[in-house]
């Protein structure tokens, strides 16, 4: 295969990635709003507190490896096969410690339903550890079909299964069920597609393998534990119908960031492990995945802020309105997430785990203090918390760590300008004809003329001053199109 068309081949790959976690977005958007129709608040809430407490262990399983097996240019069969039994083992003890703790976690918080929840999601860990490396060897292989049909069909069992009992009446633990029964059939299908299997473990290197998976798992870890403090904050000062109205917003908003730009890295990494030798190269393929990605994520946050009162009226119902204290200041943090993906990228792409690891970090501790602090004055200083330290994460990335790794910082800050002068543009846009027309109007209405006032604002922006980005976006689509064979 020449250069030319494994290029083309990776861009239709990530085409079909990409269409596939389109599609996963709206199963999820379906899954919310089915359910929020089914079961209150307060059960959303309690089944969130539970899976943030222990929902760590889908990180530990990991522990990194996926990444470290992702930038190897090569993995012998024996060093695959260890990577499948070091996720497996780990993947069995979580499981078990995750059973161990389901009574304490239930007593700590006052609540017997978490002790439900907890034990439902204690096997989905081991499932997932086990499922690994080989979502690892079709991504490797760029089966990109079979890989993304192993994580639609797991969505697609876990949401039937869990709409099937939510009628029952089943209540929280049809929401609990939905990760067990997604694992099951993900790992199986994956299983099925990957067209591997591994073999007894072997005395082989894996020095650089685990270094680097440790070092990333620890980031990882941070991560996890910074991202779902807020809930389980939420969960010991407030009602669980608070922390199931806060879930929502923080799921609505998240949603496209895990959909795009964390699936995205699965196609982007190899190809950036490959021109890392060449820092000129590495930054050039960074700044065009920068534009590209900012333009996909920051049009939906904008998108979610003005029109997001008449959306969950229409899609979640009146009920779920007071998700709307959270959704505008926690889509502020998306902004600077977005716009710092390009770091993350590049350090995973230059194994610095290390800078990857330290440029979280700075911002997480303050974040962590943040929500504890901020917590006890109102629910929304919670969020506000989550954002300071979004924001100080970008800032450590931007002026510290991301110039000492060689990453061209003002290169990838302009890359994100155009993206945010047409979603903040119009944004601005349609939410002074909210304020100065639509507001009265019914719900549906409203969202139906708010969405078009912003898509006329931003494609008017964009042509007048985001030709080059267009251009990009239209080369980039042409690239992606199947083409025939002579």
């Amino acid at each position: 295969m020449t250069p030319e068309r494994s290029s083309g081949a990776r861009a239709r790959g990530a085409t079909l990635l990409l269409s596939t976690q389109w599609l996963r977005y709206v199963l999820q958007i379906a899954n919310i709003v089915v359910l929020a129709r089914l079961i209150g608040p307060a059960d959303f809430g309690v089944v969130s507190l539970g899976l943030a407490i222990v929902g760590i262990a889908s990180v530990l399983g990991d522990f990194g490896l996926s990444l470290a097996a992702l930038r190897e240019k090569s993995l012998s069969q024996a060093q695959k096969s260890n990577l499948f039994w070091i996720n497996t083992g780990i993947g069995a003890v979580l499981a078990l410690l995750v059973a161990a703790v389901a009574v304490p976690i239930g007593a700590a918080f006052g609540d017997g339903r978490l002790v439900g929840v907890v034990l439902i999601a204690a096997p989905a860990y081991l499932l997932r550890a086990a499922a690994v490396q080989f979502l690892v060897e079709l991504n490797r292989r760029e089966r990109f079909s079979r890989l993304a049909a192993s994580e639609v069909g797991g969505d697609a069992a876990g949401i039937v299964a869990a709409i099937l009992l939510a009628l029952l009446g089943s209540g929280y633990l049809a929401l609990a069920v939905q990760g067990t029964v997604a694992a099951v059939v993900s790992l199986g299908w994956a299983v099925a597609a990957a067209g591997w299997r591994p073999g007894l473990p072997r005395r082989v290197e894996m020095g650089s393998l685990l270094t680097f998976g440790l070092s990333t798992l620890a980031t990882h870890a941070a991560h996890y534990v910074t991202t779902n403090v807020d809930t389980i904050v939420m969960g010991a000062w407030y009602p669980s119908a608070i922390v199931g109205f806060y879930s929502r917003a923080y799921q609505l908003v998240m949603l496209p960031l895990l959909q795009v730009a964390a699936p995205l890295t699965r196609v982007v990494l190899p190809r950036l492990a490959h021109v890392a030798d060449s820092l000129p190269a590495l930054n050039e393929a960074l700044a065009r995945a920068q534009r590209l990605v900012s333009h996909v994520l920051l049009a939906v946050t904008g998108l979610l802020v003005v029109c997001g009162a008449p959306l969950i009226d229409v899609v979640l119902g009146v009920d779920w309105l007071p998700a709307m204290q959270f959704l505008p200041i926690l889509a502020v943090g998306t902004v600077f997430q977005t716009t710092a993906y390009a770091y993350y990228w590049g350090f995973a792409a230059l194994g610095r785990s290390g800078a990857l690891f330290l440029s979280e970090i700075v911002g997480r501790v303050p974040m962590v203090l943040l929500i504890v602090l901020l917590a006890p004055l109102a629910p929304a200083g919670i969020a506000w918390g989550v954002v300071v330290g979004q924001v100080l994460i970008w800032a450590s990335g931007t002026f510290v760590f991301a110039p000492r790794a060689g990453l061209e910082v003002g290169v990838l800050v302009r890359a994100s300008l155009v993206p945010l002068a047409v979603s903040g543009g119009a944004t601005l846009v349609a939410w002074g004809l909210d304020l100065a027309v639509f507001g009265p109007w019914p719900a549906l209405l409203r969202l139906v003329c708010l969405a078009a006032a912003w898509l006329v604002a931003a494609a008017a922006i964009m042509a007048v001053g985001g030709r080059g980005d267009a251009r990009l976006i239209a080369q980039t689509l042409r690239s992606m199109r199947p083409r025939r064979s002579a």
